[in-house]
């Protein structure tokens, strides 16, 4: 969380503040509609603290822009989507449509392109021994900035029930993290307090970063 105040989102155009004001004005929306909920603060205290990646020197576009899926057709509104036409495999046949899924076969089948949303999905995932974090929440911070499927309804033709209900935790989530700008950006010290309490809540130990 630290690290993110060295960071500005080139991609978000709500983002005015450091990432840090942002995570913490996020988990305080959501305690205001929902006081008992604590993974879903938590949640919103952390969902882009995937975007330490760029502290390892990776370029804007590998940490940021919306989520999609590799192995099937591109949609023309993904963010950096004119980017993605460098890719060999943007005009491959193979990737065409449906690409190498079936139908229904599940949002969690698609492999799903890797920038901080899927960074900090693989780290909760794989130190998940470590955590209380529950995998619905892993979900959220995973699609969050799927926008393409949450936003513009692409991709549905790979939707099955589960997907459903995965989607209504997204959008309910997102009216949290957008326009957070509007809020007041300063974070006292009890609120900062309250979070580093929940922070030792749930995370019991070192995660694999």
């Amino acid at each position: 969380l630290s690290l993110m105040n060295n960071f500005i989102d080139p991609s978000d155009p709500d983002l005015d503040e450091e990432n840090i004001i942002h995570a913490y004005q996020t988990a305080e929306r959501i305690r205001q509609k929902y006081p008992e909920n604590k993974e879903l603060q938590l949640t919103g205290l952390i969902h882009d603290v995937g975007k330490v990646l760029f502290s390892f020197g990776e370029p804007s576009w590998t940490v940021v822009g919306d989520t999609f899926a590799v192995g099937c057709e591109l949609p023309e509104c993904i963010v950096y989507y004119d980017t993605l036409k460098n890719n060999p495999d943007y005009k491959n046949p193979k990737y065409q449509g449906l690409g190498i899924y079936e139908k229904e076969c599940g949002i969690t089948n698609l492999k799903i392109s890797f920038g901080h949303d899927e960074y900090l999905y693989q780290v909760l995932k794989q130190s998940k021994e470590k955590h209380k974090l529950s995998e619905k929440y892993w979900d959220i911070i995973r699609y969050h900035s799927f926008y393409p499927w949450h936003k513009e309804s692409e991709y549905s033709q790979f939707m099955n029930d589960k997907d459903h209900v995965t989607l209504r935790n997204v959008l309910e989530f997102n009216q949290f993290d957008l326009y957070s700008k509007e809020d007041d950006i300063h974070i006292s010290n009890d609120v900062k307090q309250y979070y580093d309490n929940l922070l030792n809540e749930f995370f019991s130990a070192e995660l694999q970063w």
